[in-house]
């Protein structure tokens, strides 16, 4: 051995010595059931309403509040209480979905038939239910997680650190009437999202204290891992969005065949009506219990002849009579025939859809009652006539809506489609103006989430719309209508 090497095993005693290998971080049970939670609250609460995020938010943030809740329902009683609350919340939450991938969601309004109003318009009553089971049943969740933080600090011997959890308790609780109010703004809406975040960040927090003051957490044991429970939820919920509103694309039709009479074209009642202008060939399309209606006319007006408009795809051409007979009870009342010709369906995209009706027969006041609308479809299927009614619902003041599919295969393409109605004047003795509208709606997509009928929104939000959206088309007719006495109607008609 040299000087030098000498030199070197010499120092090597006064080295320092080898700095022990790091240790690994302390394991954080806590944080990650902690860390779900927090993350599905915030998922559920604060949605964003485009690219369907208030639909798939709300689903994800639903498995996570139930995943993290899952891990700790062992560990005390209020655990597992907000357990079977978020269960609940899920089951309700995939109820819903299914709900609004049917007609379902409409079918429930018209049975209800209320609305709750708030500062951005009314919405139907169940809709407000609904969110309110879920929003209460939201709350008993965050409220058990909140008694069970409680019991799990008493449990390691600390004074609870569980106000944030409360807070975040309250506010989920607010959430609720602060939606029927229809609150709205960012002025308003700002400081109560940046409150919420500042409640879930201390919520966050919560577990790193549960992880220093040493209480250790015994995950429940569990048959299906986390990722498969999340992914059979999730993929469950996106397989009823995406085909159930398909198997609604069309509605049923009520056809019937109805047993053939032979009418009687040359009656007296026929022969008047021609003489007051009456088209024949519209005048040849009616039974006799359809012009018996017409019983003591004395004017005709035909307004929109069929063929006259410019309809898009998919929408009728439409022809109105309008028909002053005289009455003893009114002096006169006004009839109302409106012919609905869909005579393009040989394209199988304007076909298997839905279409939607809407009907305001008086604008001004002008009637002081009105007969209820009778409405039907006929057309002819390899050489048989058919016949289905048009359930005409009423809804506001005097609005008739209908939502139904026109048949699938009619001969040559041409579906017909008839509504009458009638009223008696207001001012019996005085001629006036009015206005009168019939709206269709063709549906053009075969999926649409949340599954629309047109009467849900589209034919009431903007009936003018020639687009109301991309899935609809909607087409308005606005008549100018005219009453008057017997001896005055013509003179004033011209």
């Amino acid at each position: 051995m040299d000087e030098f090497d000498k030199l070197l095993y010499q120092g090597a005693a006064q080295l320092p010595p080898e700095e022990a290998t790091l240790s690994p971080e302390p394991p954080r049970p806590w944080k990650a059931p902690l860390d779900r939670v927090c993350l599905g609250l915030a998922l559920i609460t604060v949605t964003l309403d485009f690219l369907y995020l208030d639909v798939i938010l709300p689903a994800i943030g639903t498995v996570l509040l139930w995943l993290g809740l899952r891990a700790l329902r062992w560990e005390n009683g209020a655990f597992r209480f907000a357990y079977g609350c978020a269960t609940l919340y899920a089951v309700l939450r995939f109820a819903a979905i299914i709900s609004l991938a049917t007609p379902l969601d409409h079918w429930l309004a018209e049975i209800i038939d209320m609305e709750w109003h708030t500062a951005t318009g009314a919405v139907p009553f169940h809709s407000v239910v609904r969110v309110g089971v879920l929003q209460l049943t939201l709350t008993l969740a965050a409220a058990g997680l909140w008694q069970g933080l409680k019991a799990v600090f008493r449990k390691a011997g600390q004074r609870p650190r569980t106000g944030s959890a409360g807070a975040v308790t309250v506010m989920v609780f607010l959430l609720f009437p602060l939606a029927c109010v229809g609150l709205t703004g960012w002025l308003l809406v700002g400081p109560l999202l940046l409150i919420w975040v500042l409640l879930l960040r201390s919520l966050f927090k919560l577990s790193r204290s549960l992880d220093e003051a040493g209480y250790a957490l015994s995950p429940a044991p569990v048959k299906v891992s986390d990722g498969k429970a999340a992914a059979l939820w999730l993929g469950t919920a996106l397989a009823a969005v995406i085909v159930l509103p398909l198997c609604f694309t069309r509605l049923p039709v009520k056809s019937e065949t109805p047993v053939c009479k032979e009418d009687d074209l040359n009656s007296p009642l026929r022969a008047h009506l021609i003489d007051l202008g009456f088209p024949e060939d519209l005048l040849s399309e009616l039974r006799d219990g359809d012009v018996a209606r017409f019983q003591g006319a004395y004017g005709v007006t035909v307004k929109g002849y069929a063929g006259s408009g410019n309809y898009p795809d998919g929408i009728p051409n439409i022809t109105l009579a309008e028909v002053p007979v005289a009455d003893e009870t009114y002096g006169f009342r006004m009839v109302y025939l409106a012919r609905l010709d869909w005579d393009h369906m040989d394209d199988s995209h304007l076909r298997f859809y839905t279409e939607g009706l809407r009907v305001q027969p008086d604008y001004h006041g002008a009637f002081a009652s009105l007969d209820c609308m009778e409405g039907r479809l006929e057309w002819e299927e390899d050489g048989v006539f058919h016949t289905a009614p048009l359930d005409l619902r009423v809804i506001g003041w005097l609005d008739y809506t209908a939502d139904f599919s026109l048949p699938a295969h009619p001969d040559g393409g041409r579906v017909t489609g008839w509504l009458f109605w009638s009223g008696a004047p207001t001012h019996p003795t005085e001629p006036y103006i009015f206005n009168a509208s019939i709206t269709c709606a063709h549906r053009l997509a075969p999926w649409v989430y949340p599954y629309e009928l047109a009467s849900g929104g589209v034919l009431q939000n903007d009936p003018g719309a020639l687009f109301p959206s991309r899935s609809w088309r909607t087409f308005q007719n606005v008549f100018t209508c005219h009453a008057a006495p017997e001896g005055e109607y013509e003179e004033y008609r011209l």
